[in-house]
């Protein structure tokens, strides 16, 4: 799992930005969020909002360097683990080739009609390792 398999290019907005012209720290969790769901996605084959069984539980973010209006940016996320009822997502963030954010996030797999969580289903432990050649 050494390589981030799945990617997501943003364009950083001026609304992305605070006062001292970088982006502010609470937008990268944005960032995470938006390669969190296309990957997400992707995995399960879905479209749709609704296509997506699980709820972000924790994240943890380390900022490298600073990021700024126009940078243009990629957002690259893996599942690093897979426990019984939680994953977790390591997320990068590179401008070209130097990494300007690190973190990670654990996603609960969740049933929201009956507001509890699930365990995982081996489909898509199967699906992980298919797609990030495990």
């Amino acid at each position: 799992m050494s390589d981030y398999v799945f990617t997501y290019p943003i364009e950083v907005r001026f609304r992305d930005t605070d006062g001292l012209g970088h982006v502010n720290n609470a937008v990268y969790l944005t960032y995470f969020e938006a390669v969190r769901l296309a990957y997400g996605l992707h995995l399960l084959a879905g479209s749709r909002l609704e296509d997506v069984p699980f709820i972000m539980g924790e994240a943890t973010i380390r900022y490298l360097r600073p990021v700024f209006y126009g940078d243009q940016i990629v957002a690259t996320a893996r599942v690093s683990r897979i426990g019984t009822k939680s994953f977790v997502f390591d997320h990068q963030i590179r401008r070209g080739a130097e990494v300007v954010t690190t973190g990670t996030t654990v996603a609960v797999w969740y049933d929201y009609a009956a507001e509890q969580t699930l365990p995982i289903p081996d489909s898509f432990r199967a699906r992980v390792a298919e797609v990030q050649g495990e």
